[in-house]
């Protein structure tokens, strides 16, 4: 088939693939067609590229080209395909072809693609792919060509002669896509990242090649188009297309011409050499767009012109260099115009005037964004440069000198009036531009800023630290003043902001960002009050006291300055780093020695003036802020209160205010369930921090009080969507947050409140069955032991609430090994002589310890464990009760652990690989906690778990998920007998019940360590448990009783030392030797990962702890039984050697190391042999 014939055959396919009016078989047809002729790049490419290029011959009045758009666009793609693959003769074909094409297209027919960017687009793309494999060597004029062509026009369209003749827009147009497409290809930094090193080594080459021949003239061309569109932007351009229109650069086109040679100039400076792109005249003409009037129409141009400024200041120069082109562009002064432009903008907005032509409110925001960032790179650069003169010495003074005065704040006290004067600035600083834009309206505007700000707080601290902390001068302290009272404004709410708190992960792209930005504003003032904490405390608590004291005086706030000065009392804390009762009074420093000094003395805190902070919280509390009218105001003071809860053990008069407040509408009882939820927590957290301060300032009936206000706030409701009523749907909700997770931690405060009145024990009994008997009855009224509607999964979900409600009541009472019966003195920071009922404490808490609140809870769990155990098929329900199980025992202690037998049997049954690995840690925990009270039920259960196990992880394994669940078990297996070893109760094992599984169990041990897919990890758990297990089970072998008379060894009478296991050597020689071998000796393991390494040791601690218990025993077996069996794949002498080793090292510590380089020479002679085995292997089959 001739190039003629494919070409019109691809040109049809193209219109069939992509018209919706084709059959789908046909459709589908020609992109089959169409992917091979691509995947046949090498046989095509000639059909595409004529595909691209022919045009009607005339005949018959057609003119133009002969294919479509569509098709066109695909016979460059295949040709841009096939490029990296022609021959050099090849490339030259389609170099000639493509100069013709543009030259015909943009000169010679003037059309230009008739205007059809993505056209245009693609011929730039494949000359510059083109580029990449013929520059410089065959296409060295690649640049010239289209240089050439920028003054040049069609015959038909000759403009009047001029020297030198204006530009053609066409080819302007041109030049500035090729030279964009050319720095992207070969420069751009994103793409870097994805290229290989070959393709990154051929970039720099490109680069380098372009320095060096055509850079000059590239710089040249640019800034001619940039000078002649400057000139041509204000000569208006007809509606009608004319002659005049298509010559030189004027109105619209200009504009358009000078926007890509600006975004073509940021291209370029950034890697040719920057005199080629900053002279007087070129900044000049920057500067001349980036002052154009404020229109719309001009502001892309004025916003690009931005965008290349920047590139240029960021170009990497000598420090005396860049200070030398800030000089020159008088930036503060550039940026001072335009912040003085933006406030004219936004005062005429406010005013409602808007002049013809003035660019919209968010183009004037998008555009400061842009001048901002500018404002930013100059003040990096400038931060940059002091870091580095100041690491390389005083031979750099001057130039440090000169950054200090430029900046207008980082001056030196010592710094001469040479060096001063000897620096080019502007009369304005560029400070009050960045505290300008700080504040400006728009957000986005004070984040380009950040950088700068957070670089030069930075340097500031380096500088403090250089000169030993001295203190800061007049006017960086002025300036640290005005920047955090620039911060504080900028941190408020802005007037018409709605306040609302999301849920986590559904917040709105707004409040994130503004979010952000009080993060960004908040590491302002903490970086403020590391370099002048007096500064930061004058001008925070100035803000916070002016507010309370006008609240206090009944003036009409807005909620946004009340929440700030919240949000800033908030954070003084973290700002001034000081933590504990120390951060609310001024304590003399003898004092803290003395209490250094003397175990004994406690600083009585009490007797000192409050601190700021306490001052702050003092105000705060006294002027009762929480009343005010707005949700945000009340919750970020209760955020303070639980940030800050050590401040009421200096003032705990106040808790009496804080707890009702905490109770009414502004606290549990909001209306917006979000801010109610986040209450719950907040409420939680304050009384658990608190308590012993409400212990002995609050009375029980106040307490009870509170517990009544609580009761309407415990209504248990589950949500469940009647279109998930299954058993996934289940645990879909029962592991999605809702509000019932807050509902958790209000019933924790609950349980928290009834242990408190611990000295009213009768009491307490009543409130704690008022709050668990609902539960246990509701939950008695949901037990459904299956499903099979809607509503029955609702139960379900439902029973699973009110287990999980029960059991984080248990969790606000106090763990059981912390209840000690000791007298309680009074906390300290209560005042002396403060009245409460602290004198009963110590005897309350012995009443507890028995506690008839036990009883209560152990009644709690038998309930709960007869319901869970007609709903255990439902693995919502198991994990509900591990988790309340889990948390009634660590306050009830032994009294329910005789139940943990029918835990066992609730959850064995339809148990998961996941839940018995849970399950296992969770009763090796309780092992570690109670040990010997244990004993009896571990003795019972330990059968029925173990024997899961191993019924588990008989199960085949047949992908990624099997692998990680059989590790996972295997590793909490291995945990779990560590467990019981640990508490001294391995007696379990070889207890009358267990006695006749004890072979089954040791055997388990090796097997799983030996398995050809465990893991690292899981080996090394395996092999501390055989350690620990040789620690406790091998003894020394019998030897002669000495003779009393003569002192000498009796052979008659052996002296034996009994092993609780008889015999357990034995199964160490048979099983455990060998494996501490083999494991290490398979090709897949990795000697240099760090687990491996830790892995040898316990190999190493096993070897050497077996010699050294059971000595020439040992050796006998290793020599007689042992090493005779790896002759065969051991090399000659290896086996001795490594005999030698164990006996001689001292301990398994010092083995270790000799151990793994024996292990390495082992693996490199197996490698060797397997490879000769193999090469015997195929010679034998050749």
């Amino acid at each position: 088939m001739d190039l003629s014939s494919l070409s019109a055959q691809i040109a049809s396919a193209c219109q069939c693939a992509l018209s919706p009016s084709s059959a789908p078989a046909q459709r589908q047809e020609a992109y089959t067609f169409l992917q091979h002729v691509r995947e046949a790049h090498g046989e095509t490419w000639q059909a595409c590229l004529a595909l691209f290029l022919d045009r009607h011959d005339g005949a018959g009045g057609q003119t133009g080209y002969k294919w479509d758009g569509d098709a066109r666009m695909f016979g460059v793609q295949v040709v841009g395909e096939s490029l990296p693959h022609l021959s050099a003769e090849a490339l030259a074909f389609v170099q000639q072809s493509l100069v013709d094409y543009f030259q015909q297209e943009y000169i010679t027919y003037g059309k230009a693609e008739n205007g059809v960017a993505y056209l245009k687009n693609a011929s730039v793309h494949l000359i510059t792919v083109l580029f990449v494999h013929t520059y410089p060597q065959q296409f060295s004029s690649f640049f010239s060509t289209f240089l050439n062509l920028l003054r040049l026009y069609s015959p038909s369209h000759q403009p009047a002669p001029t020297t030198p003749p204006p530009l053609n827009p066409l080819t302007a147009d041109l030049l500035l896509r090729l030279l964009h497409d050319v720095s992207d290809e070969i420069s751009d930094a994103q793409l870097r990242l994805n290229k290989l090193p070959h393709r990154l080594a051929k970039d720099t080459e490109l680069r380098d090649a372009v320095r060096e021949h055509d850079a000059p003239a590239i710089a040249s061309s640019i800034w001619e188009i940039i000078s002649e569109s400057l000139d041509g932007i204000s000569t208006p351009s007809s509606s009608s297309t004319t002659l005049d229109d298509l010559v030189g650069l004027k109105g619209k086109r200009a504009r358009e011409i000078l926007e890509m040679a600006m975004k073509v100039v940021g291209d370029y400076v950034s890697w040719i050499d920057i005199n080629l792109m900053v002279t007087p005249s070129t900044i000049a003409l920057l500067l001349r767009a980036l002052n154009l009037p404020s229109t719309s129409e001009a502001l892309s141009i004025r916003t690009a012109a931005a965008d290349a400024l920047l590139e240029t200041i960021s170009k990497g120069m000598p420090p005396g260099d860049k200070l030398a082109l800030l000089s020159v562009l008088d930036i503060a002064s550039v940026l001072g115009r335009l912040v003085e432009e933006r406030d004219a903008s936004i005062s005429q907005l406010a005013n409602g005037k808007t002049a013809t032509g003035a660019p919209s409110d968010d183009e004037m925001d998008a555009f400061a964004e842009k001048f901002a960032k500018l404002l930013n790179g100059v003040g990096c650069e400038l931060c940059k440069i002091c870091e580095d003169v100041s690491r390389k010495g005083s031979s750099f003074e001057r130039v440090y000198s000169r950054v200090s005065s430029y900046c207008n704040i980082l001056i030196q006290n010592n710094a001469s009036n040479e060096a001063k004067s000897a620096a080019s600035v502007s009369t304005s600083s560029i400070f009050p531009l960045l505290l300008r834009l700080l504040t400006d309206q728009n957000d986005q505007v004070a984040m380009a800023i950040m950088p700068f700000t957070h670089t030069l707080l930075s340097r500031y601290k380096k500088d403090k630290k250089r000169s030993q902390n001295v203190p800061l001068d007049a006017e960086r302290s002025a300036f640290l003043t005005a920047l955090l009272k620039a911060a504080i404004v900028k941190m408020q709410y802005k007037p018409d902001d709605e306040w609302t708190l999301s849920k986590e992960g559904e917040e709105e792209d707004d409040e994130l960002a503004f979010l952000d930005l009080r993060k960004n504003l908040r590491q302002i003032g903490d970086a403020i009050a590391i370099l002048d904490p007096q500064l930061y405390s004058e001008v925070v608590q100035s803000t916070i006291v002016s507010t309370i004291e006008a609240f206090e005086q009944g003036a009409t706030l807005p909620w946004q300055r009340l929440e700030l000065s919240l949000y800033l009392l908030y954070g003084f804390g973290q700002a001034i780093l000081v933590t504990g009762p120390l951060a609310f009074s001024v304590v003399p420093q003898s004092e803290l020695d003395r209490a250094k000094k003397e175990a004994e003395y406690r600083v009585d805190y009490t007797a000192f003036p409050l601190s700021t902070l306490g001052e702050l919280l003092l105000r705060a509390c006294r002027g009762n802020v929480v009343e005010f009218p707005h949700p945000s105001v009340a919750l970020q003071f209760f955020e303070i209160t639980v940030r800050y809860s050590d401040f009421f053990r200096l003032c705990p008069e106040f808790i009496g205010r804080i707890l009702p407040s905490f109770l009414d509408e502004h606290g549990l009882h909001q209306m917006d369930e979000t801010i109610q939820a986040r209450m719950f927590y907040l409420f939680s957290r304050f009384i658990h921090q608190a308590k012993h301060i409400v212990q002995t300032r609050v009375s029980g009936q106040v307490i009870q009080e509170i517990l009544s206000r609580m009761q309407d706030l415990l209504t248990i409701n589950a949500e469940l969507d009647s279109s998930d009523a299954s058993v996934e749907g289940l645990v879909k909700a029962a592991s999605t947050t809702t509000f019932f997770d807050a509902q958790l931690y209000l019933l924790e405060s609950i349980g928290t409140l009834i242990w408190i009145l611990n000295q009213m024990p009768d009491e307490q009994v009543t409130l704690l069955r008022a709050v668990l008997t609902p539960l246990l009855s509701e939950l008695q009224a949901n037990v459904r032991p299956t499903a099979s509607s809607a509503a029955d999964y609702a139960s379900v979900l439902k029973a699973h609430h009110l287990i999980m409600a029960t059991g984080n009541v248990a969790k606000g009472f106090p763990d059981a090994t912390n209840l000690k019966v000791t007298p309680t003195a009074t906390p300290s920071g209560s005042s002396p002589g403060s009245s409460g009922p602290s004198a009963n404490i110590s005897a309350a808490m012995a009443r507890s310890t028995s506690g008839v609140w036990v009883e209560v809870f152990k009644e709690a769990t038998e309930s709960m464990l007869a319901a869970a155990k007609s709903m255990s098929s439902f693995v919502v329900i198991r994990d509900a009760v591990r988790f309340s199980f889990n948390r009634i025992v660590a306050t009830t202690g032994p009294a329910v652990l005789h139940l943990i037998p029918t835990l066992i049997d609730v959850l064995l049954g339809e148990i998961t690989f996941p839940e018995l690995a849970e399950l296992l840690s969770f009763v090796g925990l309780l092992v570690a906690k109670y040990k010997n009270s244990i004993l009896e039920v571990l003795d019972t259960l330990l059968l029925p778990v173990f024997n899961r196990v191993f019924h588990f992880l008989k199960q085949p394994i047949t992908g990624t998920d099997d692998e990680i669940q059989h590790a996972t078990l295997r590793r909490a297996y291995f945990n779990f007998i560590l467990s019981v070893t640990s508490s001294n109760l391995q007696q379990v094992f070889y207890s009358e019940k267990n006695q006749s599984s004890l072979s089954s169990i040791l055997s388990s041990v090796t097997h799983y360590i030996a398995l050809d897919n465990a893991q690292i990890s899981d080996q090394r758990f395996g092999f501390i448990v055989l350690n620990k297990l040789l620690s406790l089970w091998v003894v020394s072998p019998p030897v002669p009783a000495t003779n009393a008379s003569s002192g000498q060894p009796n052979t008659a009478v052996l002296v034996m030392e009994e092993s609780p296991v008889p015999g357990f050597e034995t199964f160490l020689y048979s099983s455990a030797i060998p494996i501490c071998f083999q494991v290490p000796l398979r090709p897949n393991f990795d000697l240099l990962d760090a687990q491996s390494f830790q892995m040898m040791g316990e190999i190493a601690s096993l070897l050497k702890g077996l010699y050294l218990k059971r000595g020439d025993e040992f050796t006998q077996f290793m020599m007689g039984e042992y090493l005779p069996t790896t002759s065969g794949w051991w090399p000659q002498g290896a086996a001795e050697e490594i005999l030698n080793e164990i006996t001689n090292a001292t301990d398994g510590k010092a083995l270790k190391k000799p151990l793994c380089e024996w292990v390495r020479k082992m693996r490199r002679a197996l490698a060797q042999a397997r490879q000769e085995v193999a090469a015997n292997n195929n010679n034998a089959e050749a």
